[in-house]
C-alpha cells in the first residue's frame, strides 16, 4: 500500500466520522437552541462524570466534529507531502493549525541523578581501576604492542604482568630485592631499581630471571635511552648514566638532595629528575652539559615519577596526597588533573594509545585517560565501583 493510500483512506475515514456526527445530532430530540437554565445545570455538574442528558451528548458531538474536520485536513497535507517531499513545511504548518503546537514537560523525576551522571562518567573511560592485589607497588611500565603493564611489588620483591583488557594477572619475576621503578627495552628486558641492594638489575621478561648491572647507592628512579639506563640516587641525590649491557657508571650531576626517584629523557638531550623528599622539586637535566635547573616546585606536594608525553607536558604523582600533576614543560606551570589515587608511587605514559597509568601502595592499577585530564579540572577524584 503506498502513502498516497493511507493518508486517502485517513482522509475518508475522519470525513466518514464527521458526516455520522452532523447526523446523529440532527435525528437527536432536543436538538438545535438550548435554554441558559439548562446550560446553567449541566455545568454545576461534576465535569468527571459522564453527563446523562441528551445535552451532554450534544455538547460531545459539537467538539468531535469540528475535531474530525481538522483530521481531515491534516490527512490531505500528509498525502501531499508523500508526493511532494518539499512541502514537509506545508504539512507541519497544517498539523499545527489541526491539533496546536507540542506540549512538551518535564518533570522532576525525569532529570538525570548525580549517581547515574557518575557512572555514566566513569562507563566512557575516563579512567578505570584496572587490577587490585597487585601489593605495595612502586614503579610500573607499560606495553602497548602487548596491551600489558607490568607492575613492580616491593613489599613482594617480586615483577607482575596485568592484561588491561581483563585485569588478570601474573608474577613474571620474582626474588627481585628492595625492587622500586621499572622500565621496558622493547626487547624482552626490563631494566629495575633495587633501593636496599644498591644495583640496578636487568629481567629477562620470557625467563624470570635477573642479574645486576650496575652497583648504585639508594638506587631510585630509571629511565632508559640510546643505550643507557638513567638512575637516580635517592640516597645521595646524583643521577648516574650506566652503559647497557656493560655497566659502566657515570656521574651526570650531583647535588640534587636526598629523595630523588622519578627519571623520564626526551630523546632530545634532557632529562627530567622528580624529588619526593625535602621540596617536591621536579628538575630539568642537560645531559651533554651536565647542568640542572629547577623546572617547577610542587611543594607541599612531591613529584616522585615522571612521564613525557612528548608534546611538551610532563606528568608527576604526588605520593603523599594521591594526585596527579600535569606540568608544561616550556614555563614549569602545572595543575592537578586527578586525585583519589591512594599512595601512588608507580607511573607509565601509553603516547600510542593516550592512556596514563598510575599504581599505588594499596596494590590498585589505575588507568586514566589522557584526553579526558586536557579538559578543565581534569577527571576528579577517581572512584572505585
Amino acid at each position: 500500500m503506498s502513502f498516497k493510500n493511507i493518508f486517502d483512506n485517513g482522509g475518508d475515514q475522519a470525513g466518514s466520522a464527521d458526516k455520522s456526527a452532523d447526523a446523529l445530532n440532527k435525528d437527536t430530540p432536543g436538538f438545535g437552541d438550548i435554554s441558559d437554565a439548562v446550560r446553567k445545570l449541566e455545568s454545576e455538574r461534576d465535569p468527571w462524570l459522564v453527563r446523562q442528558t441528551a445535552h451532554g451528548a450534544f455538547d460531545v458531538m459539537g467538539f468531535l466534529g469540528p475535531l474530525f474536520q481538522n483530521a481531515q485536513g491534516a490527512a490531505a497535507a500528509q498525502r501531499q507531502v508523500s508526493e511532494d517531499p518539499g512541502s514537509t513545511s506545508t504539512m507541519a504548518g497544517a498539523t499545527t493549525k489541526a491539533f496546536g503546537p507540542p506540549k512538551v514537560s518535564i518533570g522532576e523525576d525525569d532529570m538525570p541523578k548525580l549517581e547515574d551522571l557518575s557512572k555514566l562518567i566513569g562507563n566512557r573511560r575516563g579512567y578505570t581501576l584496572i587490577a587490585t592485589g597487585l601489593g605495595t607497588s612502586e614503579g610500573l611500565a607499560v606495553d602497548p604492542s602487548l596491551n600489558t603493564v607490568y607492575v613492580s611489588d616491593r613489599g613482594g620483591a617480586k615483577l607482575s604482568a596485568v592484561k588491561l583488557d581483563t585485569g588478570a594477572q601474573r608474577p613474571v619475576a620474582i626474588n627481585l630485592g628492595d625492587i622500586g621503578d621499572v622500565q621496558l627495552d622493547g626487547q624482552g628486558t626490563a631494566y629495575a631499581t633495587d633501593y636496599g641492594g644498591a644495583r640496578l638489575l636487568a629481567v629477562d621478561l620470557s625467563k624470570g630471571s635477573s642479574r645486576k648491572i650496575a652497583d648504585v647507592s639508594g638506587a631510585g628512579g630509571v629511565g632508559l635511552a640510546a643505550g643507557k639506563a638513567y638512575v637516580a640516587s635517592w640516597a645521595d641525590g646524583i643521577l648516574y648514566a650506566v652503559d647497557l649491557p656493560g655497566g659502566q657508571k657515570t656521574t651526570i650531576v650531583s647535588g640534587m638532595g636526598q629523595g630523588i626517584g622519578g627519571v623520564a629523557l626526551d630523546g632530545r638531550g634532557k632529562a627530567y629528575v622528580g624529588r619526593k623528599d625535602n621540596g617536591g622539586q621536579l628538575y630539568e637535566v642537560d645531559l651533554a652539559a651536565r647542568t640542572y635547573r629547577t623546572l617547577t616546585n610542587l611543594s607541599p606536594a612531591s613529584a616522585l615519577r615522571v612521564a613525557l608525553d612528548g608534546a611538551g607536558r610532563a606528568y608527576t604523582i604526588d605520593h603523599t596526597g594521591g594526585r596527579l600533576y600535569e606540568i608544561t614543560l616550556s614555563d614549569g606551570a602545572y595543575r592537578v588533573v586527578a586525585t583519589g589515587l591512594g599512595t601512588c608511587e608507580g607511573l607509565a605514559l601509553d603516547t600510542v594509545n593516550g592512556w596514563i597509568y598510575v599504581s599505588n601502595r594499596e596494590g590498585q592499577l589505575w588507568q586514566i585517560s589522557q584526553r579526558a585530564t586536557q579538559a578543565l579540572g581534569g577527571v576528579g577524584k577517581v572512584v572505585a565501583y
